[in-house]
């Protein structure tokens, strides 16, 4: 997750989060690293997340609001839940593991995600934009091919990941040819084609919200 901020330039800080726990518990990783830097606890923020940092995004925005928070932007983003988070939840064994190693997924399914979404409605006076993902196998990291052929039978178009209408939030910022993990630069295997120019996303995206006096 990266939020961007400043009135006068840009100023990028990049925050680590637990790769797998609720998002409850990353949200509480974000707001103790807002909090400890004076660059950040002192300015108002526009949040850059990709995947399920968008859902801490969208999480801290309603608890901090307009004053702390100008624009959420979220970057495939399971904002509906993901069918592959259903999967892994349903049988009892593998269930048990799951919440066990990687307690975050189960806050993934569509069921707990319709309870979030509940909770955490949009915040007047913020701007929320989405970047929504999708990509054919030319273009899709190889071990991602399975996940892909699972969602679209179900979910219709994604990235490996996320179904394109779950990806879908606010404003639709743009809709690009990329999976989930080309998306901030990581590749997962074999490529059929050229990488994706992530960086350049992230460019247009900052330009944008500076268009916008975000």
């Amino acid at each position: 997750m990266a939020p961007f901020l400043g009135e006068k330039g840009c100023q990028v800080f990049t925050v680590p989060v637990h790769p797998s726990h609720t998002i409850e518990h990353r949200a509480g990783e974000i707001e103790r690293f807002v909090e400890s830097h004076p660059a950040l606890s002192a300015s108002p923020l526009n949040l850059i997340a990709h995947s399920m940092g968008g859902l801490e995004a969208r999480l801290l925005a309603r608890r901090w609001g307009p004053d702390k928070v100008r624009s959420v932007t979220t970057l495939a983003t399971p904002h509906r839940g993901s069918f592959l988070a259903d999967l892994l939840d349903a049988p009892p064994g593998i269930r048990s593991l799951i919440r066990w190693a990687a307690p975050g997924i189960r806050d993934l399914t569509r069921r707990e995600m319709e309870r979030f979404n509940e909770a955490n409605p949009d915040v007047p006076g913020i701007h929320y934009l989405s970047i929504v993902a999708e990509a054919s196998f030319r273009t899709r990291s190889v071990p991602l091919w399975p996940f892909y052929l699972i969602l679209r039978v179900h979910s219709g178009p994604n990235d490996g990941q996320v179904s394109a209408d779950s990806q879908e939030w606010g404003e639709v910022l743009e809709r690009v040819a990329s999976d989930h993990v080309q998306l901030i630069g990581m590749r997962v295997g074999v490529l059929p084609s050229g990488r994706f120019d992530h960086l350049a996303l992230y460019g247009r995206i900052v330009e944008e919200l500076a268009r916008r006096g975000c």
